[in-house]
């Protein structure tokens, strides 16, 4: 099984290929936003990928729609397919009027 590894805690985990970054993150009590329950729609769940991005699934269409930089995912569509590690990334409050 790959490893997957939340660097904001330290703490590899293992899991069935093709769980998807969130998953894994839920299933592990890493703390990781989710707002839409995993439909891609929110971007809440935002990944960096520090290393082992050639073994996360392709990036999909709506992941692109969010121009969220080079090697930020969405949690909920990244599926694990080999090794690697990131960073939960945690988007700042806005303040609307």
């Amino acid at each position: 099984m790959p490893v997957l590894v939340f660097l904001n805690e330290g703490k590899p985990v293992q899991v069935p290929e093709g769980t998807t970054v969130l998953d894994a993150a839920i299933s592990n009590e890493v703390k990781m936003s989710h707002v839409c329950n995993a439909a891609g729609t929110c971007s809440t769940c935002r990944i960096e990928v520090v290393v082992g991005a050639e073994n996360l699934s392709p990036i999909e269409p709506n992941e692109i729609a969010y121009s969220m930089g080079p090697n930020v995912r969405l949690g909920c569509q990244a599926k694990v397919l080999g090794n690697c590690g990131v960073r939960v990334l945690v988007i700042p409050k806005v303040a609307t009027y």
